[in-house]
């Protein structure tokens, strides 16, 4: 009896280490399975660092070049072109002459003015002598003065009417075009001759608002050429428009002095560079563009935290390349993912990657 109660007791004894064993097998099987399942929950990302950086404040726009001065030059009376004393191509000065009108009819005109002023004159010498003897009245002598200051205003008048057949320059240039041949008649809305200057040039290029408060009047601009590769050319910001287009982009003007050993030409295609330099600029906060996504607002970022991320909001300031400058919500040394955000949400286990 006695053997069959220990035997009970005995196997009593040894199915309860066997459930304590079972029973702990179970709960460390459970705890590793855990572990398994959040690393395998973990999302793969990579991640950039906040840092503090000096930009590279450089941007680039393409214009196009124009002379500074260009005319076109009209005739100042109607007549018949005469002659033309300027080829295209020619180099001209200010007062130069481009070419006559006939001036037949202006020299009777001015013939006649001659003589009614030189009568008109000796009228009035005469009559101031009768003057002071008493011949005329005061009236008498203001009625020719008159007449002989209405004589001279019409003989000046001729005067100039014979100087507009003489075609003049009146800035200094190239001929570009010539509109007239000998014989043609002209009025005055006639174009006769187009006149560039082309010794100083201006560049027009478009600047966007978010560069153009880096551009001051007076900066020296790089400016480089498709048919000039090997050489840059510096100019200077003349212009930039208080108002901006349509396209929010605002017109800048470059003035170039023009080499003659790389000679520049109005219509020529170009890229201006402006460049602040570096000690000038203030280093700034940045992150890597690759924080943003199309998933996102486009001023939230996820940041890492013991191996989790939480979404944050950001103020971003300008964009440098492929870095943004952000101007609160992020600390020097905050670790922001650039890969993988699209499957991430707030507080979403991450596994960093290389």
């Amino acid at each position: 009896m006695k053997k069959i109660i220990y035997s009970i007791i005995l196997g009593t004894i040894v199915l309860g280490g066997a459930i304590y064993i079972l029973l702990s097998n179970k709960k460390q099987n459970q705890e590793e399975t855990r572990v398994i399942t959040e690393k395998n929950e973990a999302i793969s990302v990579k991640v950039d660092t906040v840092k503090r950086m000096v930009p590279q404040l450089t941007y680039s726009s393409n214009g196009i070049f124009e002379p500074v001065q260009q005319l076109i030059v009209t005739p100042e009376t109607t007549g018949t072109i005469q002659k033309i004393m300027v080829k295209e191509g020619d180099m001209v000065t200010i007062g130069q002459t481009l070419a006559y009108l006939k001036k037949d009819q202006a020299n009777i005109s001015h013939q006649n003015a001659n003589a009614h002023y030189q009568n008109a004159l000796e009228n009035y010498n005469r009559y101031q002598s009768a003057f002071k003897t008493g011949g005329i009245t005061k009236e008498q002598l203001e009625q020719m003065k008159l007449q002989l200051d209405n004589a001279k205003s019409t003989l000046e008048n001729a005067n100039l009417d014979v100087e507009d057949t003489r075609i003049k320059a009146t800035i200094n240039g190239i001929v570009n075009k010539k509109y007239i041949e000998p014989g043609t008649v002209v009025n005055t809305a006639t174009s006769l001759f187009e006149i560039v200057d082309i010794s100083t040039l201006k560049l027009q290029v478009t600047v966007p608002e978010l560069q153009v408060s880096n551009i001051q009047v007076g900066q020296q601009a790089q400016i480089q050429l498709s048919v000039y590769p090997d050489t840059t050319f510096t100019g200077n910001v003349s212009f930039i428009a208080a108002k901006a287009d349509n396209a929010l982009n605002f017109p800048v003007e470059i003035i170039l002095k023009n080499k003659m050993t790389s000679p520049i030409k109005a219509g020529m295609y170009a890229t201006a560079l402006f460049e602040t330099p570096s000690s000038e600029i203030k280093p700034v906060k940045v992150i890597s563009r690759n924080a943003f996504t199309e998933g996102l607002g486009e001023s939230e970022v996820f940041v890492v935290n013991s191996n989790k991320v939480h979404l944050q909001k950001v103020q971003t300031g300008r964009s440098f390349n492929h870095n943004v400058e952000i101007l609160n919500g992020l600390e020097v040394g905050d670790v922001v993912v650039t890969s993988g955000q699209i499957n991430l949400e707030d507080q979403s286990p991450i596994q960093i990657i290389q």
